[in-house]
C-alpha cells in the first residue's frame, strides 16, 4: 500500500493499493488538497476531537459538578470538537520513516469550551504489506472528556462516479443506540436483530438500508472487551474483490454514509460526488458519552493517558 498523508487534520489523503496488473487504485474519498478540505466541513480523512461525535446542547457537567458550555456548530449540538475541530489545525509533524508519521497537536485550555491543556499524537504506521496502524494518544491537566477516530470515507471500488452501498458490511454487535431528531442517543440499547442494523451477519449495505428507519448515522455497541485491539469489522467490495477487516480498542462504532455529500463537491479527479459515494466506519465511544453516566467513560483525568488504536487489515 501508498499512504499520502497531510498535516492539515492528520489527514488520511489517499490510500493505494496495489493491483495484480502493477497499477494502483485510491479506496478512499480524497478532494484536490487541503483548501478543497478547510472549504467544507465533511471532515474527510481527518482525525476528529477532542470529542468525536456529538454532545447534546453543547454542554456537559464534569464529575467534580462544573458545567461546562462548548462551542456549537450544528444547531444547538457539539460535533466533532465544534467550530474549529482537530480537523481543523495543522498538526505538527514531529517524526517520519519510509513507514511511519507522527502528528502531535497541542489544545489549549478553553479550546472550544474545553478545559485544560490537552497535547494529543495521531501516528500512522504501514506494519505489514497489506496493514495500517492508527494509534492516538491523549493527556491533559483537568479532566475532560476525550474520544478521537479518523474519518475516512471508504470507497474500495475507487470509483468515487458510483455509490458505495453494494459494499457487504459485517459489525460485530449485538446493540446500537436509537436517535432523536438532534441525532442524539435515546435511553437505553437496542437490540439490531430484526432491524435493517443488524450487521452481525456480512450484508449488503442497500439491503439493509431500506429497513433501516433512521438511515445511518448511529454508535453501534460493540461486542467484546474495550481496551483489547480486537476485530470489530469487515468491508468488502464485491465487484473489485477488494475488502479490509477493522480493529479496535474502543467500545463503540459509528456508522455514517455520506447522505450529505452533493455533486457541488468534486474528488481530486473532478469528478462530482453524490451522496452514498463512501462508507464512515468510526470507531469510538459512543455519541454523548459525556451526558450519559450508563455509557462506557469518555473521561480523561490528570496523570492518565487516553490511548486508542485503529488497525486495517487489506486483501
Amino acid at each position: 500500500m501508498r499512504l499520502v498523508l497531510s498535516p492539515y487534520g492528520a489527514r488520511l489523503h489517499e490510500l493505494w493499493l496495489r493491483n495484480d496488473d502493477g497499477t494502483e487504485t485510491n479506496i478512499t474519498v480524497s478532494l484536490a488538497d487541503d483548501a478543497a478540505y478547510a472549504a467544507q466541513d465533511s471532515y474527510i480523512g481527518a482525525i476528529c476531537g477532542r470529542f468525536a461525535s456529538r454532545i447534546a446542547n453543547a454542554r456537559y457537567t464534569s464529575p467534580d459538578g462544573t458545567e461546562f458550555v462548548l462551542s456549537a456548530n450544528e444547531g444547538k449540538t457539539h460535533l466533532h470538537g465544534g467550530k474549529i475541530g482537530f480537523n481543523d489545525h495543522n498538526w505538527q509533524v514531529q517524526n517520519t520513516s519510509k513507514t511511519a508519521i507522527r502528528f502531535d497537536l497541542h489544545s489549549a485550555d478553553g479550546d472550544q469550551g474545553y478545559p485544560g491543556n490537552f497535547d494529543a499524537t495521531a501516528t500512522y504506521s504501514i506494519i505489514a504489506d497489506n496493514r495500517l496502524r492508527l494509534e492516538m494518544t491523549a493527556t491533559c491537566d483537568q479532566t475532560c472528556p476525550v474520544n478521537m477516530t479518523n474519518h475516512a470515507y471508504w470507497n474500495l471500488s475507487g470509483r468515487l462516479d458510483k455509490p458505495a452501498t453494494n459494499h457487504i458490511l459485517q459489525i460485530d454487535a449485538d446493540a446500537y443506540l436509537r436517535l432523536d431528531d438532534s441525532l442524539i442517543p435515546l435511553p437505553g440499547r437496542q437490540n439490531v436483530t430484526g432491524t435493517g442494523y443488524d450487521f452481525r451477519n456480512p450484508s449488503e449495505i442497500a439491503q439493509n438500508m431500506a429497513h433501516a428507519d433512521q438511515g445511518f448515522d448511529h454508535s453501534y455497541c460493540l461486542n467484546g472487551q474495550r481496551g483489547d485491539l480486537r476485530q470489530i469489522a469487515t468491508l468488502t467490495d464485491p465487484d473489485s474483490g477488494r475488502g479490509f477487516k477493522l480493529f479496535s480498542t474502543e467500545p463503540g462504532l459509528q456508522l455514517y454514509l455520506a447522505q450529505h455529500f452533493t455533486n457541488a463537491m468534486t474528488a481530486k479527479d473532478g469528478t462530482a460526488l453524490d451522496k452514498f459515494v463512501g462508507i464512515a466506519l468510526e470507531p469510538q465511544a459512543f455519541t454523548d458519552a459525556p451526558n450519559r453516566p450508563d455509557f462506557p467513560s469518555a473521561w480523561l483525568n490528570p496523570g492518565e493517558t487516553y490511548r486508542h488504536v485503529i488497525e486495517w487489515e487489506f486483501s
